[in-house]
């Protein structure tokens, strides 16, 4: 129970303490007895930053206290962060352009910096941020930071489980600690070297210890996640989800070991702004086990469409809108509109793409490659003058179709033959099919149902196959996602299945593996499916 600040269910003396700071000599004796009793230097470190991202942002003070056996020394500077300081970080820490103009750069500052935090245990309030600054700062100026930190939050959560708020005015207001400023690092750095003695003064060494001894052991642990959450993840192929504050997802991921990959978001070497930024605003984990690996694809692609969590980028199939298409013999392809046709069951389509510029762009880029007329594809106004060619012949980026050089059929045959990878193979069968996943050590099943390249869902049984499609809905855009995971298993494994409007009789049994998955697929389409270039993938979705 929670009461103005204080843990209520504490022991009565630890709640009198609390509320009432012992003698002034009292505390310099818990201090140098502290001090004395060191087994290596600690630094209480604070920063103050022009903002939160670790990657672009830059830091503009520094501030150390250091507590050694040879007593405690202070330490700050004002950095050039090189940038301007937004307006809002002015106006919070009292930092500003001026101030800051000819303090030295940190890059300056790095060598003796770093010798000052060597071999010492780094401590400060949400470490993950501190941390992350100066090993990206300390990158930038060519030095490898590496230090054993202590977040205080964590610590704080650990002696304190009952009390909901362990941001630093939340310890101020509890301990009694005694601020000389706000959000100046210096500051802000002593009030962590005051906790320590605080919690040093309520509970026994020995409690104290190892609490530090578990939480620099996992250091890497957001500040907001208890302690053993990582502990308790399957170590089974599945699905995990971040969920920030009031259960907003963050990021949807993906692994045949939940354990092992959601562990790797925490134990990087912060170089990554949206693993930092995961870090920050985390509240939860939730994993969904599958049976498989097929599965847990599947199962993310879905829950990146239908969630749209603020670190995912967003999939193909959720963005797509458009496809070349190139009739037979035509010379030029077409732009065709992903919402008024079925692509699925289309022949002669070529690449799905988010928007008309980046279809363009993809285009472009193939033309380039493979000496294509832009003029001719329609990427650009034919020339003026018959027989001068366009701008490309002239420069011998393109083989003369639009100068009467090289046929227009020549022409169309090498743009075809270089858009061959990108191709789009129709949906090879009549309706639906359920694609088996399979586990041999328990012998469970796991059934995905696919439509005209859409994932329905996944049941246990084939008795859920036909509840899934009665409640799928009629109309189904193509699904670029589904498409790449599901196509490409046609031309390299052998995925079992079954028509769903069919008797059950399974065309192959082939499983070599525990939890594979495998498809029955015709020559024809396996050499339609195994003709794929990357360059289509990237255009489609990254331009």
């Amino acid at each position: 129970m929670v009461h103005d600040g204080f843990a209520l269910d504490c022991p009565l003396d630890v709640q009198r303490f609390i509320m009432s700071d012992p003698l002034e000599d009292e505390a310099d004796s818990l201090a140098d007895a502290l001090l004395a009793g060191l087994a290596r230097p600690i630094v209480f470190v604070d920063l103050e930053t022009t903002g939160s991202n670790a990657t672009e942002d830059r830091i503009t003070e520094i501030g150390v206290v250091e507590a050694s056996t040879a007593g405690i020394e202070r330490w700050s500077v004002l950095v050039d962060p090189g940038v301007p300081v937004p307006p809002f970080i002015s106006r919070l820490t009292g930092i500003d352009d001026a101030m800051l103009r000819g303090q030295p750069s940190f890059e300056s500052l790095a060598p003796a910096l770093a010798e000052r935090l060597h071999g010492k245990l780094f401590v400060a309030h949400n470490a993950r941020f501190d941390y992350g600054f100066l090993k990206n700062e300390f990158r930038r100026a060519g030095i490898a930071f590496r230090a054993d930190t202590l977040c205080t939050v964590r610590l704080s959560r650990a002696l304190f489980p009952s009390v909901e708020r362990h941001g630093l005015d939340a310890l101020i207001a509890r301990l009694n600690l005694a601020p000389e400023g706000r959000h100046r690092a210096l500051a802000d750095a002593d009030l962590l070297w005051q906790f320590w003695q605080k919690i040093h003064a309520l509970y026994s060494q020995d409690l104290v210890d190892a609490a530090i001894k578990t939480l620099v052991r996992r250091a890497s642990l957001p500040a907001a996640l208890p302690e053993g959450v990582l502990d308790a993840l399957p170590s089974t192929p599945g699905v995990y989800l971040f969920h920030g504050d009031d259960d907003v997802p963050l990021y949807v991921g993906k692994s045949i070991n939940l354990k092992q990959r959601v562990s790797a978001h925490f134990s990087g070497d912060h170089r990554l702004q949206k693993d930092l930024s995961i870090s920050q605003r985390i509240r939860r984990i939730e994993c969904r086990e599958t049976l498989g690996e097929l599965g847990a694809l599947l199962l993310e692609a879905k829950l990146v469409k239908d969630l749209k969590p603020t670190h995912n980028r967003l999939l193909k199939g959720a963005s797509a809108t458009c496809a070349w298409q190139w009739l037979p013999g035509a010379h030029a392809p077409v732009l065709v509109k992903a919402n008024r046709r079925d692509l699925s069951r289309e022949e002669h389509l070529f690449g799905v793409f988010a928007s008309r510029a980046k279809a363009h762009a993809y285009m472009r880029h193939l033309a380039d490659e493979h000496d294509l007329c832009h003029a001719t594809l329609g990427l650009e106004k034919a020339p003026l003058s018959q027989g001068r060619g366009c701008f490309g012949y002239q420069v011998k980026r393109c083989r003369g179709s639009c100068a009467g050089i090289e046929t227009l059929a020549e022409h169309a045959a090498r743009a075809l033959d270089a858009l061959e990878g990108a191709r789009i193979v129709k949906w090879p069968h009549e309706g639906p099919i359920a694609i088996r996943e399979r586990d041999d050590e328990s012998g469970r099943e796991a059934w995905h149902v696919i439509d005209r390249w859409c994932y329905i869902g996944t049941c246990a049984t084939r008795d859920g196959i036909a509840p899934l499609l009665a409640d799928a809905p009629d109309l189904r855009p193509f699904d670029s996602d589904v498409y790449s995971l599901i196509a490409k298993r046609l031309a390299t494994e052998q995925l079992q299945w079954i028509a769903c409007d069919a008797r059950p009789a399974f065309h192959l049994v082939v499983q070599d593996a525990p939890a594979r998955a495998a498809v029955v697929v015709t020559q024809q389409t396996k050499r339609a499916v195994k003709r794929r270039a990357p360059a289509a993938d990237q255009y489609a979705l990254t331009f």
